[in-house]
């Protein structure tokens, strides 16, 4: 793990805060402005994106949210790059595949 990827993070309004599941890695979640929002969090604004940090090296960034039918849609994102500030850009494309699967019309 790189202290300077949490370092980042912190420094940049990441909150790091426990994952129930996945114990070994450091979790840090942000809120992000969204016309849409999950339909399980009716009270908080845009949707919450995840970056997982693994103590073996690496990060992943994470967007999942309920949809209006009731199904769940995970984002993910691995196999990045060392510099975090450059891998944080792919937040800006997994929010616009949010948006056009919530508000996709059959």
């Amino acid at each position: 793990m790189k202290p300077e990827w949490t370092t980042h993070l912190v420094a940049n309004g990441w909150r790091e805060c426990p994952h129930p599941l996945e114990k070994d890695a450091r979790h840090f979640y942000k809120r992000f402005d969204t016309p849409t929002r999950c339909q399980c969090n009716d009270n908080k604004p845009g949707m919450q994106v995840c970056v997982a940090v693994w103590p073996r090296g690496g990060y992943e960034i994470e967007l999942s949210g309920e949809l209006t039918d009731g199904t769940w849609l995970k984002v993910f994102q691995w196999a990045m790059p060392d510099d975090i500030e450059q891998g944080l850009q792919v937040i800006g494309r997994m929010l616009a595949t949010w948006e056009f699967a919530a508000n996709w019309k059959d």
